[in-house]
């Protein structure tokens, strides 16, 4: 890997914000046509069959201030391919991924990120089953290609650093009521992060979402038009019986949320509001008392210029509960996203600042993206 380490001092200062503004108003000239909604290519639709294919590249620079310097990195954060579609009225998906090509400090390699049939129950109620993300916290169930910032934030990091959210393998049950004005979710998963000879007892996870204007891609964090969203979700999920390799089962671990989304029409353009507040806690396998980590986030986008561009500010904050105490961190990210066709086409930016560092610009990111 090329070596990617800038010089610190004043003279480098101001580098990050100066790289992004340029790249953000570049890309505005560019983007001259109203956005349209990004679909997956159907290539073949017969009676009971049907395949169509799915494809998404994120190209990324990311700029990372410290006390030691500037970090610049040039990176293909994710590419994915994947295939989906109907056969005897059951759903199917397979997309494999390739994520942090040159990014530093990853290994890339070529694996699963999701598979899974869909069953139809009757009645508006179906069977999952396979490798999928886990139905808990709203912004890990939004696609990475559907984010109000560059990427998700530390709300659902850290239920996902304990295995408690995002993709797993198991299964669960799926139902909408009154045309998806409720949706609900529950169902049996292993914990990625946990050996499987270590939880003989499966995770149970569920999630209630309650959508009060419109029903269709609600967990994402643009629409485009002029239909009105509102949306809250409420999930958690818990594993017991955790052990280790002495033989001790006494570990737990658990994580209860609630989310939240308005986006409407306004002021010329649309108005997006995003909340989520997720509690963890966690047992180790050899008992004793248990460590309580919070989590909560709001995010607010502008969407103006025709649907074009899109201010955007996010703010994430985490409690971490250590044998010495609590752990306060505070990020907050301002940002601006360039549509030229919805999702599908489009230019990210975003500048962050985090508590506890001493910098007064900790770094910033610049991604574009294909996703259809």
């Amino acid at each position: 890997m090329n070596a990617k380490q800038a010089t610190s001092g004043p003279a480098h200062a101001a580098g990050p914000p100066r790289v992004l503004v340029a790249a953000l108003l570049t890309a505005a000239a560019i983007a001259t046509t109203a956005p349209r909604p990004a679909a997956a290519l159907t290539v073949y639709e017969k009676e009971d069959f049907s395949l169509g294919i799915a494809l998404r590249m994120q190209p990324r620079v990311e700029l990372t201030r410290s006390t030691s310097g500037t970090v610049r990195d040039f990176m293909v954060r994710r590419s994915r391919l994947g295939i989906s579609g109907k056969t005897k009225k059951v759903q199917y998906r397979l997309e494999w991924k390739i994520d942090g090509t040159d990014q530093i400090g990853a290994t890339p390699a070529a694996a699963v990120e999701n598979a899974y049939l869909q069953y139809p129950l009757g009645n508006g109620v179906e069977l999952r089953a396979g490798l999928y993300d886990v139905p808990f916290s709203r912004d890990r169930l939004t696609s990475d290609s559907k984010q109000l910032a560059v990427d998700r934030g530390a709300v659902s990091g850290l239920p996902d650093g304990f295995g408690l959210a995002d993709n797993v393998t198991g299964f669960h049950v799926i139902g909408k009521v009154d045309g998806g004005r409720a949706e609900y979710a529950l169902g049996l998963f292993d914990n990625r992060t946990i050996a499987g000879q270590f939880q003989d007892v499966p995770m149970v996870a569920g999630r209630l979402d309650l959508n009060l204007g419109a029903t269709q891609d609600v967990l994402w964090s643009t629409h485009f038009g002029d239909k009105s969203w509102y949306s809250v979700g409420l999930n958690g999920n818990y594993q017991g019986r955790i052990q280790d390799a002495t033989g001790a089962d006494q570990g737990y671990r658990g994580a209860a949320g609630i989310d939240g989304m308005v986006d409407v029409p306004a002021w010329s353009g649309r108005v997006i509001v995003i909340g989520e507040a997720n509690l963890v806690t966690i047992r180790p396998p050899t008992g004793g008392g248990a460590l309580q980590h919070k989590a909560w986030m709001l995010g607010l986008g502008w969407l103006t210029w025709k649907e074009r561009l899109q201010p955007i500010v996010r703010f994430d904050e985490t409690r971490v509960e250590t044998a010495g105490g609590e752990v306060l961190t505070g990020v907050m990210i301002v940002g601006a996203n360039l549509y030229q066709q919805g999702h599908g086409l489009k230019l990210q930016g975003d500048l962050r600042f985090q508590s506890g560092t001493g910098e007064a610009l900790d770094g910033g990111r610049l991604q574009a993206q294909i996703d259809f």
